[in-house]
């Protein structure tokens, strides 16, 4: 069998499917593995997991599905929701189990509880899993290929899947039959052309995503005559650098930064779910934020040292000093009013319920934030066992996909932390059921 694609998606796939027993090859186009998993910065949500217990967090399956349903509008699938909700601390479990660490908890915008895993430290949660299971992958000697383009799945005559043609950087074209096809190759956020297409009021927006996201899959599994699920709903992260494609990560809000615009007054409840978070700094008057916070939270949140190494920072040793720095006059007012929620436990002026740092240890910091592409909701229809439906929504025998190239799971807004969830429980049960209908051919 045949993996197109190694981001997260993919190399769980490769790996269930070769410990079920399936001969496998992971096909990558790009020189290097990751894909848009490598820039994922948040976390994995999960319920019922050790660590929720061991902080003492109650959390239920029901909650978990409650949250995505509604941060989906609705719209979701509800059967793969419930999927989602009831494998998550498998896959957590299934991550530690290859080498991971996922013992830190945090919030994600849309959640009810603290339900968001990543590493201890504070480190990036992308780079972790997928370091994890390249790692995983070399050790049971899954036979990943790089450079290696996949530009046609070919189909029997009965439309069962019977290969693909790669095109290898250094060997040209060729055939290569298989029995089983998974697709994990991501969004389209940066394909310029199926943003206009399909979402023409982003087309001028920046995206987040890696460069390898250009809408591979969904481009072949059409051509075959695939269904496609909210193809046309795009996510706008409310929080990538000004100017710039850099994601400031959701999990800086989590763990205690606000949001101020450029009078440095707060306009919204910093937890709330990011479409909500995006039209909401695009009604200010100059469509963009700043988040503010200070030393505390670079202690917890180490990746932010990054964005100071890349100059996005501003800096200054008082609040008073901050402000003037970056022309936000009500900051100091803003700040002093925040910490007054901080220490009461209510938030009076937006709701914010889950407050866990103060704005008192300098120095402060603030970098501008505005919206930008970040993740392609819609893609490849599947069932409940990842198998690709055709337009009559049969399944198309031997084709499954797993991840971000997928429709159907996040309805018109995915909640933070529960793409990595996607990819690690889908990835798994394409990788799982692709191995199988091999096997049986065999």
């Amino acid at each position: 069998m045949i993996v197109v694609g190694a981001g997260s998606a993919g190399f769980n796939a490769a790996i269930s499917a070769k410990m079920a027993g399936a001969k496998v090859v992971l096909f990558e186009k790009a020189a290097y593995t990751g894909g848009n998993s490598m820039l994922a910065a948040g976390g994995i949500n999960a319920v019922g997991t050790p660590q929720q217990k061991k902080k003492g967090i109650e959390d239920k399956v029901e909650w978990y599905y409650e949250d995505a349903m509604k941060g989906g509008r609705y719209q979701n699938d509800p059967k793969l929701v419930q999927i989602l909700a009831e494998e998550s601390a498998d896959a957590v479990k299934w991550l530690e189990s290859l080498g991971a660490n996922l013992d830190d908890l945090k919030r994600s915008g849309g959640a009810r509880v603290e339900r968001t895993h990543r590493p201890s430290g504070g480190a990036s949660v992308g780079p972790h899993i997928v370091d994890t299971l390249r790692k995983a992958a070399k050790e049971r000697d899954v036979d990943v290929r790089l450079n290696s383009r996949i530009e046609k799945i070919v189909l029997n005559d009965d439309k069962s899947v019977a290969g693909v043609v790669v095109h290898g950087r250094h060997s040209g074209y060729n055939m290569v039959a298989a029995d089983s096809v998974v697709l994990a190759t991501g969004g389209y956020g940066m394909n310029k052309e199926m943003i206009a297409y399909y979402r023409p009021t982003m087309k001028d927006m920046t995206s987040s995503n890696n460069v390898t996201a250009t809408g591979d899959g969904v481009l072949l599994a059409k051509e075959i005559g695939a269904s496609m699920t909210d193809i046309d709903w795009v996510q706008a992260h409310p929080t990538i650098g000004k100017d710039s494609r850099i994601l400031i990560s959701e999990t800086v809000r989590g763990v205690g930064a606000i949001m101020v615009n450029t009078d440095g007054e707060r306009f919204i409840d910093e937890l709330t779910t990011r479409d909500r978070a995006s039209d909401a700094i695009l009604k200010q008057k100059d469509q963009y934020a700043w988040l503010v916070f200070d030393e505390q939270l670079v202690a917890k949140k180490k990746m932010v040292r990054g964005y100071d190494h890349l100059g996005m920072l501003s800096k200054g040793n008082t609040i008073e000093e901050l402000a003037k720095i970056t022309g936000m006059s009500k900051l100091p007012k803003t700040a002093g009013d925040y910490n007054k929620y901080q220490a009461a436990g209510k938030d009076d002026a937006f709701g914010r319920d889950d407050m866990p740092l103060n704005l008192t240890k300098p120095p402060f910091y603030a970098v501008k934030v505005a919206p930008g592409i970040h993740h392609t909701m819609g893609g490849v229809a599947v069932d409940t066992d990842a198998n690709v439906l055709n337009l009559q929504s049969w399944k198309m025998s031997g084709l499954f996909a797993a991840g971000e190239v997928t429709g159907g799971l996040h309805g018109f807004n995915r909640l933070g932390g529960n793409a990595i969830a996607d990819t690690v429980v889908f990835g798994r049960i394409a990788g799982e059921n692709a191995a199988k209908h091999a096997l049986e051919k065999k």
